[in-house]
């Protein structure tokens, strides 16, 4: 409760007290038996944002850590990034001019991808457009017969 009451100022703590015990209690807006099916909680994200209306602090909270990556690659990524721009030949950047050269590497990054994917619909697109010659088994069977009658 320290932790999450933290997220909100001292107006609404009493508040999402309130909405927290309605969660682990499921009452008020949470005693719906159909809410807690495997279908309507398929999709987490929705299902809170339906229940924001009626609980505006714990779905604010809940859709706010529903955005943390599940792993750690987000973070790895950027790590990559800092040692890429600060490494020993360039230990001397502030930390504000580092903050701004990454941000415009993974920019940049970022830009690049969708061109690479572009490029190989175009190739795919060359390779369709060319002309195949297409051979049918039964074209081959006439051509069988037709060697054998002619000998």
């Amino acid at each position: 409760m320290e932790e999450t009451s933290k997220l909100v100022n001292e107006e609404s703590r009493g508040q999402l007290a309130k909405e927290l015990l309605q969660y682990h209690n499921k009452s008020g807006p949470f005693e719906c038996e159909y809410l807690w099916f495997d279908e309507v909680i398929e999709n987490p994200n929705i299902w809170w944002a339906v229940l924001q209306t009626e609980i505006p602090i714990l779905g604010t909270i809940a859709s706010k850590l529903m955005l943390i990556p599940a792993s750690s690659a987000a973070a790895e990524r950027n790590w990559s990034h800092f040692g890429f721009i600060h490494n020993l030949k360039r230990n001397r950047l502030t930390n504000e001019r580092i903050f701004k050269l990454v941000s415009i590497y993974s920019y940049y990054k970022t830009l690049k991808k969708p061109k690479m994917i572009e490029i190989e619909t175009n190739i795919q697109n060359e390779i369709d457009d060319t002309e195949f010659i297409i051979i049918n088994s039964d074209d081959e069977d006439e051509l069988d017969n037709d060697e054998i009658e002619d000998e």
